[in-house]
Parts: C-alpha cells; sequence; structure tokens
C-alpha cells in the first residue's frame, strides 16, 4: 500500500482522532479500506489545520489569507510524512495542490496529474483530486 496523504480545505468541526473524516472514510470503506489500512498509511491534513468556522448552515471556506498563514505548517507535514501520492478533496484543495483553476470539476475527477503538490516538495508526486465528500459538491459520483 501507498503512502497517501489527503488534504481537504479545512479541518471537520469535531474530530475525535487524525483519522476521523467520516465521509471520506465512508468512501474509502466502499473499495474495501479498511480502518487499519488508512491508519498504518494515510495521513489527512487540510489547507487549514483547524476549523474555521461556519457561514450561514455550512463550513466557512477558508479565506487566501489564512490559507497562507498555513502554508509552512502543511509544508512540514507533507514533508515530514514523505507521501507517494497526494489527494486533495474538493475544489479549494485541488485548485491549490495543482496551482491552476479547476473549473469545472469534471475535467479533474476522475484522473491522475503528475505535479510538485502545492508546490511545496520541489518534487513531481502522482495527484489524485477527489470532490469534497460533504455531497454539497454538484458533481455526481
Amino acid at each position: 500500500m501507498k503512502r497517501a496523504i489527503f488534504i481537504g480545505q479545512a479541518m471537520p468541526k469535531i474530530k475525535k482522532d487524525p483519522h476521523d473524516w467520516s465521509s471520506l472514510n465512508a468512501w474509502l470503506y466502499t473499495i474495501g479500506i479498511t480502518d487499519q489500512i488508512i491508519k498504518d498509511n494515510f495521513f489527512y491534513s487540510a489547507l487549514v489545520d483547524y476549523f474555521p468556522g461556519l457561514k450561514g448552515h455550512s463550513h466557512r471556506i477558508p479565506t487566501p489569507q489564512e490559507i497562507t498563514k498555513e502554508r509552512d505548517r502543511l509544508e512540514y507535514t507533507m514533508k515530514s510524512f514523505s507521501p507517494e501520492i497526494v489527494v486533495p478533496i474538493g475544489r479549494l484543495s485541488i485548485a491549490h495542490c495543482l496551482s491552476q483553476d479547476v473549473q469545472p470539476l469534471i475535467g479533474i475527477i476522475g484522473k491522475a496529474f503528475l505535479a510538485d503538490p502545492y508546490k511545496l516538495l520541489d518534487r513531481e508526486l502522482p495527484i489524485v483530486p477527489l470532490p469534497h465528500p460533504s455531497g454539497a459538491s454538484t458533481l455526481h459520483y
């Protein structure tokens, strides 16, 4: 199993342990990935390492300033974990990971890319983008 880092836009509001991303884990279970595989091989992180608050009934999207402020932490996380595959989750994380606009997601999801993720590692890695598992995406999967 390859070491993979999953990077969303922000951390969940409540997280019991480092791998407590219930919507993402539910997807992984459908393809035979177990909790043990997740704990042994995967790392979950985000552009910002905290819950940014609510906007109406949904999570507030981190601002460019918040993302910039967290960049050193993300770089440290990625270099420390040393992933073999990077999985950006959601439009914002995908755009930052690939350093490009990702409109529409249909042209990105389901494809693999080779790039320096988030321009942080000075080397290219396989990148496999996923839509946000919250169901907010209009992309049908």
